[in-house]
This record gives C-alpha cells, sequence and structure tokens, in this order.
C-alpha cells in the first residue's frame, strides 16, 4: 500500500451535502463531524474519476486503465481516497439561496432556502491521503496526475459558485517499518487479540434492503477482519505470509471483534437489564440450569427485557458499549461517464470512529479487540499486515472503513477453563443444586451455521446433553456473482445464543466443555463462526441476589 497526501485548497465556499446532521438551522449542511468540517473521499473520488473519465474519451484509449485505477462494475479499482480534514478551520456560515424553475429558468416565488456552507476568503485548506494497492506504472501516473490538474470542482452548487478547489498531490510517504512483538508462544498455537481503532466511519453491512437503505452492525465480523488481513498481505507482495494465515490445513482463526474492551462479547440472550433503562444487568443462565437440571422453581422478573449488543467489564461491572451511528445519504455514479447518476441516492449506516460518554471513552476513539488464534508465523504476518493498516466493510474506497492498530495483547482473554468452571458449581449450589460439576453453559461468541439437530448431535459427541437454551436463528443467503446465481439460502444461531448443558454420564462436565470451547462447532472457523465460550464469566458476576 502507497499512500501519498492530498491537499484540497478551497477558493470559494464549499457544500458537500447528504453527510452532516442537520443543525437545525439551514436546510442542508456541508459534511462535518465531531472533529470538524472534513471532505469525504467519495467527493473528491467522484470528481477525478469524473476528470479521468473525459480524458479517455478524448484519447480515445485507456478504458483498461480507467477500470484499474477507480473500479468498474464488479471489480474494486486501485484508488482510495480517505475524508480530507480542515483541522481548526473557521466555523461554517449560513448562504441563501433562491430555487429556480426548471421549465421557465426564473426564480421560482417563496422557493428561498438556506445552506451552511465553509467560509471562503480565509487560509482554509483540507488534508489526507491517497493510496493505492501497488506502485503506479508511468502510464497511470500520468493519467491521475492529468485528472488532478483538470479537477477544479467538488459537491454541489456548482452553478452558483460555489465548490472551486485546487487539487494537489505529494511525494509518497515510506512505507511504516514492520511493528516485530514482543510476545513469546510457548504452545504450538497460541491466540492474539489486535487492539484496531477506527480511524474514519465504518460500514459494516452492505446489503441495501427495498428501501435503499444499507444497515451497520456495531461490530466487525472475523471474516471482514481476514479479508482485510489477505488484501493488505497481497498489496504488500507477501505470497508466503498470505499463504501462511489463509490457506492450508489449519488457516489462523478470526474471530469477532466487539468493541469497548478486549472483554466484550455480544450480550447473552439469558441477559436482561430493567425496562427503564440503566442498570444492573441480571443473566438468568444459573437459575435456568437450577431449573432445567434441578427442577427448581424459575421466577423470572416482569420488569425486566432481554439485553441487546455488546457488554464489556469495567469499574462499573458488566456495562454495555454503545456506538454512535448515522445515515449518510450518497449519490450513486454512472460507470460509463464518471458522473453522477440521476434519481440514484442511496443511504449508509454507519458507525462513527468515536465512542459515546461511558466507562470506554478514556481514549476518545472507537476501537475494536478481535481474537486471532494460529501458530507463531500466522500471527507475526497477522500483526504485520495490521500495523501496514486494514480497510474494512462497505464504501472503502469512499473514504471509509480504515482501521489502525493501536495495540497486541497476548494475555488470555478469560480464566482457565477450570476456574471459571469453579465458578459456575459455587453459583449453582448457592441455588440448591445437587452436584452441579456435571453442569455448565455454552455462550456463541460467533455464529453457528448449524441445525438444531445437528447441535445436539456435536454435544453428544463430547459427552453432553442439551438441557436447555435461549437462542436465535436468522436466514443468511447471497449472491455467487462468478456464476451470477443466488446462493442457497440457510439459516444459522446469532452470536449470544446460550445453551445450557450436562454430562451424558453425570461425571464432571469440564473436560467436555473444554473441547467444545477448542474445537468449535459447525464450518467457518477460520471466518469466526461456530466460536463458544464456556461458562462465561458474565454469567456469574451478572447473578442476582438470592
Amino acid at each position: 500500500m502507497i499512500r501519498y497526501p492530498l491537499t484540497a485548497t478551497p477558493h470559494t465556499s464549499l457544500f458537500i451535502g447528504g453527510y452532516a446532521r442537520s443543525m437545525g438551522e439551514s436546510d442542508g449542511d456541508t459534511a462535518a463531524d465531531e472533529k470538524g468540517m472534513l471532505i469525504p473521499g467519495s467527493a473528491i473520488k467522484g470528481a477525478l474519476r469524473e476528470s479521468a473519465v473525459r480524458l479517455v474519451n478524448g484519447a480515445g484509449r485507456g478504458q483498461e486503465m480507467l477500470e484499474k485505477l477507480f473500479g468498474a462494475e464488479r471489480k474494486e479499482g486501485m484508488i482510495r481516497v480517505g475524508p480530507l480534514r480542515a483541522g481548526h478551520g473557521p466555523e461554517p456560515t449560513s448562504r441563501f439561496h433562491v430555487s429556480l424553475e426548471r421549465a421557465t429558468r426564473q426564480a421560482a416565488p417563496g422557493r428561498l432556502f438556506q445552506n451552511r456552507v465553509t467560509a471562503s476568503g480565509l487560509d482554509l485548506a483540507f488534508h489526507g491521503e491517497l493510496t493505492v494497492a501497488r506502485a503506479l506504472h508511468r502510464d497511470e501516473q500520468g493519467l491521475l496526475a492529468s485528472a488532478l490538474s483538470i479537477t477544479d470542482q467538488i459537491g454541489g452548487g456548482r452553478g452558483r459558485g460555489l465548490g472551486l478547489v485546487t487539487l494537489l498531490l505529494g511525494e509518497p510517504e515510506e512505507q511504516p517499518e514492520d511493528v516485530a512483538g514482543d510476545w513469546t508462544l510457548e504452545e504450538e498455537r497460541g491466540t492474539l487479540v489486535l487492539e484496531l481503532a477506527a480511524a474514519e466511519p465504518l460500514q459494516l453491512g452492505i446489503v441495501k434492503d427495498l428501501s435503499n437503505v444499507a444497515t451497520s452492525k456495531g461490530f466487525l465480523d472475523g471474516s471482514a477482519v481476514r479479508g482485510a488481513v489477505a488484501a493488505t498481505l497481497a498489496n504488500l507482495d507477501l505470497p508466503e505470509e498470505l499463504e501462511t494465515v489463509v490457506v492450508g490445513e489449519r488457516p489462523a482463526v478470526f474471530g469477532n471483534g466487539y468493541p469497548g474492551h478486549s472483554s466484550a462479547v455480544p450480550a447473552p440472550f439469558t441477559l436482561r437489564v430493567p425496562k427503564a433503562g440503566g442498570y444492573p444487568a441480571i443473566d438468568d443462565a444459573a437459575r435456568l440450569c437450577a431449573h432445567a437440571v434441578g427442577g427448581r422453581r424459575f421466577c423470572r422478573v416482569h420488569d425486566r427485557r432481554a439485553a441487546s449488543g455488546s457488554f464489556a467489564h469495567s469499574a462499573c461491572g458488566w456495562t454495555r458499549v454503545t456506538v454512535e451511528r448515522r445515515m449518510i445519504t450518497r449519490t450513486a455514479r454512472n460507470l460509463v461517464d464518471g458522473r453522477a447518476a440521476d434519481g440514484k441516492l442511496f443511504s449508509l449506516e454507519v458507525v462513527e470512529p468515536t465512542l459515546e460518554p461511558g466507562p470506554f471513552a478514556d481514549h476518545g476513539e472507537l476501537r475494536f479487540y478481535v481474537p486471532v488464534h494460529g501458530t507463531k508465523d500466522q500471527l507475526r504476518a497477522v500483526e504485520r499486515a495490521a500495523s501496514a493498516g486494514l480497510a474494512v466493510g462497505g464504501a472503502r474506497s469512499r473514504g471509509f472503513g480504515r482501521l489502525r492498530l493501536v495495540d497486541v495483547d497476548d494475555q488470555p482473554l478469560f480464566e482457565p477453563i477450570a476456574e471459571r468452571h469453579r465458578r459456575w458449581n459455587e453459583r449453582l449450589a448457592g441455588l440448591g443444586l445437587e452436584r452441579p460439576e456435571r453442569t455448565g453453559v455454552l455462550l456463541a461468541v460467533g455464529p453457528l451455521a448449524v441445525s438444531q439437530d445437528r447441535l445436539i448431535k456435536s454435544l453428544e459427541a463430547a459427552g453432553l446433553t442439551l438441557c436447555h437454551g435461549i437462542s436465535r436463528r436468522r436466514a443468511h443467503g447471497g449472491w455467487n456473482r462468478h456464476v451470477s446465481l443466488p446462493r442457497g439460502v440457510s439459516s444459522h444461531f446469532l452470536p449470544g445464543s446460550t445453551w445450557i448443558v450436562e454430562s451424558r454420564d453425570g461425571s464432571s462436565a469440564e473436560g467436555a466443555l473444554a473441547h467444545i470451547e477448542q474445537r468449535g462447532i459447525g464450518p467457518g472457523r477460520p471466518d469466526g463462526w461456530g466460536r463458544l465460550i464456556a461458562c462465561h464469566p458474565i454469567h456469574v458476576d451478572c447473578c442476582e441476589e438470592d
């Protein structure tokens, strides 16, 4: 990955709509977020593509090179433009406009509107970076430089004198040196936790619904991180490391990355919070186990509801990690001429790169914690790729999805299974259950692509019997673009599904629980599917007083 510093110097006011929240004082606001004014990467890249298309059409050649740089219908381009920020610039100013009648081209009576635009006539510049997947050839450099030189307008209001800019591309920055970890692995395979900070908004869901809106998840899929690592290793021209990580009988396993803290997990479906809001959260797993195995009476409190989202351990106990989301409206581009497609608006729900105030917002930025399991060589290759930067989610070339490696943690995620099982037994003994060591609880921290029958058989093969469970399933399908056919529709258990199990022979379930936790259940293990945690601390720490 090669990074070029990019500077946009406006000569007039800028108005880039569909990105900022409305301030309630105008009909539209130019692009901005909590950190101040910005120019979205999509505005720059769209203008560059439009200029490049004019050059290619005028020359009568270069269409293949254009597609390589900017992408095509089913091919991602090499160029990626991140958001350009102004730093501590002047506050936006208001500008009034009169709507025009398209038929008569005269001012429409009573059609006055107000937009907030950047201030003009001041020393204002926006700085960001343009990245390419590999070093550009001479002809590719010439096309990009020519497109930059003739791109002089971005955003809306061009007919009203807005959006005049000068784009300047600097010399490529030196690649950062590989970060050599100071961790050691005593066993053949081990686990690292990548602490990744969101440097830009994230669009973690690319499937639009019938209203042409793409919603976003609040966590990183293991498959998304695995794909980003593979793409970075390929861009760094490291085929051996790429093969080590993603190919072979035992590839590296990427778990889902949840925000807030390395202890973060999806809320178990047994976890309940007050309906009126607030805390504490109460987990019903122990009482459900006493009811299902020992026949103890279980009375559920009616003023509580199922918890949702991600929970992590803090000084206040197990607390929900809240990510901030907002909707962004963008314009689709016509791939033929690079211009905005008429009437082709779509909305993206994005996750902001900052956390709401709370116990996990000390550093002020959104961070995800991704566990990676593999050999020493695999983990070093993953760390090298993460240190070079990762891009995940949808609209990556439009300035979304860049992640920055903050730290690598080699400490165990949880206590040993023996200690967790002991605490679970003590809790059940307090509820009056005899021989609680024969029981256990399993929490899905990733989707499980198995049927109910296959789940039961997998547990029985490990020596366990399913006694109770609170789970949910979701249908999944997709589109196979290689053969232009839809994939078969199936369903999977959602993360947070919880199952109460008991050993089949009445002995201690500790060994079987450890086996299930290590091996997982179902396919898709390298992408974070099928991962379960036995006797998770949240089931014991969030217990209601007896």
